[in-house]
């Protein structure tokens, strides 16, 4: 009699304790669910604000060259966008062209890339060459 006691207060326990269990997992799933609702608001703003910023910047890189404080004429510019903006060949519509210049646009507090980085200090070393493919 005692044996069957301890095993019904067992199997109470193991109930009571699988109940809790399913029941804290629950308010745990609802918690989630509602953080990740918070969060995707904030996150979808957030994508919103860096889309329109690189729209804006795209649009207004290529507006740049026609800026009076811009140093080269605008139709002696390429525009490449990536990974960088422009290349310059400058006097190419005089047709007396004096340099080849890579140009990078940036705004506020843009910083450029490592690869942009990478592609200065290439052309700072002298580290550019002409190549030819004749087909």
């Amino acid at each position: 009699m005692l044996l069957e006691l301890v095993i019904a207060a067992l199997a109470v326990a193991i109930v009571y304790l699988v109940y809790r269990n399913l029941e804290w997992k629950m308010k745990f799933e609802h918690k989630v669910k509602e953080w990740v609702a918070g969060e995707e608001k904030r996150i979808r703003e957030d994508a919103i604000m860096r889309s329109s910023r690189v729209v804006s910047g795209k649009t207004l890189e290529k507006l740049v060259p026609f800026l009076d404080r811009f140093s080269y004429d605008p139709h002696d510019i390429r525009w490449l966008g990536d990974p960088i903006d422009f290349v310059i060949f400058d006097g190419l519509s005089s047709k007396e062209l004096k340099q080849v210049v890579f140009c990078e646009v940036k705004s506020g507090k843009s910083a450029t890339s490592s690869t942009q980085n990478k592609i200065k200090d290439l052309v700072e070393d002298k580290k550019v060459k002409w190549y030819e493919f004749k087909i």
